[in-house]
């Protein structure tokens, strides 16, 4: 099994925990990886996938976010996939969270992805510092082609 954590990936993933312990509260950046038993049409990653991201909740119901997801397992990855946009939540109860995004990303930009427009993702989190998630993202062009993926996200 190949494993490529090269220096870009250490500097992102020292970075994010960086900007976590040294923003606000509500400014929160994770460190996630997440699997997915699978085939999809749209991702091409080596399973499982890492995410470096940054959220904000504007309210109970709203969370700006921009994430970048990568594979440790794949050397050829660079830059992965990097999308931004809006999730629109719906606390189910304590730290349970259903939600429902809207992103963009740059496919010339972004490598290992056939997305076709942009993304949407429904998920579930659950959880407080450390959340146990499971969500579907896809591109609004081939909705069903996407990727579930389960996982865990550590949050700073």
């Amino acid at each position: 099994m190949d494993f490529c954590i090269g220096p870009a990936t250490i500097l992102g993933t020292i970075s994010t925990v960086a900007l976590g312990v040294a923003t606000p509260e509500k400014i929160e950046t994770y460190v996630g990886i997440n699997y997915s038993p699978w085939d999809n049409e749209q991702i091409t990653l080596k399973e499982p996938i890492g995410s470096l991201g940054v959220q904000y909740d504007i309210n109970k119901s709203i969370r700006l976010f921009a994430e970048h997801i990568s594979s440790p397992r794949q050397c050829n990855d660079n830059p992965g996939i990097n999308h931004a946009g809006v999730k629109f939540l719906a606390p189910l109860g304590y730290d349970t969270t259903l939600y429902s995004g809207l992103s963009l990303n740059i496919p010339s930009f972004d490598s290992s992805n056939d997305f076709d427009g942009p993304l949407v993702s429904f998920g579930v989190e659950h959880g407080g510092n450390v959340k146990a998630f499971a969500e579907y993202l896809t591109s609004t062009g081939n909705f069903d082609g996407g990727r579930v993926g389960a996982g865990i996200k550590v949050i700073f």
